[in-house]
């Protein structure tokens, strides 16, 4: 049976894996859409949230005394990958990218909140502060795509029409 600081850790390392997996994600779609620059930027300013979290995330692992590598970490990353090149490659598939990229946060969101959840009942008041805080940016990001897919979908929709 795992102890509950095993399962923390183990939760840990899955969160610093999936931050991996959103980095290569989002860097993928940012490469493919040049015909968005407004969506180019936001994403680039997730990809550096997501670089600063997955930090945070390899720092308190460090201090626990566990490395933040796993093999967990090559297979999410491929996902990752995956996730990218399925929903599409730039131009008219921005709109699945996006919503792709909604999902993936989503996940994210909820993965810390169990973080920050899990964390505040062992005690550990300043690792659940970091996962709330954490999930609260990925919010941000979240927010704008809901705000966003509207005009996207308005414009890859004009594009077939030109087609």
């Amino acid at each position: 049976m795992a102890t509950p600081q095993e399962i923390i850790t183990a939760w840990m390392k899955d969160a610093h894996a999936m931050e991996r997996a959103s980095i290569d994600n989002l860097e993928t779609q940012v490469s493919r859409l040049d015909a968005y620059p407004e969506y180019q930027t936001k994403l680039r300013e997730q990809i550096e949230v997501t670089r600063r979290q997955q930090r945070r995330i390899d720092d308190q692992l460090r201090a626990m005394g566990a490395e933040p590598s796993t093999a967990k970490e090559l297979m999410t990353r491929m996902a990752g990958r995956m996730q990218a090149l399925l929903a599409g490659s730039g131009g008219d598939e921005v709109v699945k990218q996006a919503t792709s990229t909604l999902a993936y946060e989503n996940w994210e969101i909820a993965n810390f909140r169990a973080l920050a959840a899990a964390t505040r009942h062992e005690g550990e008041q300043s690792l659940s502060s970091m996962f709330e805080e954490m999930a609260n940016e990925k919010i941000g990001l979240m927010n704008w795509l809901v705000d966003a897919l509207p005009g996207l979908t308005q414009r890859y929709l004009d594009t077939q029409g030109r087609r």
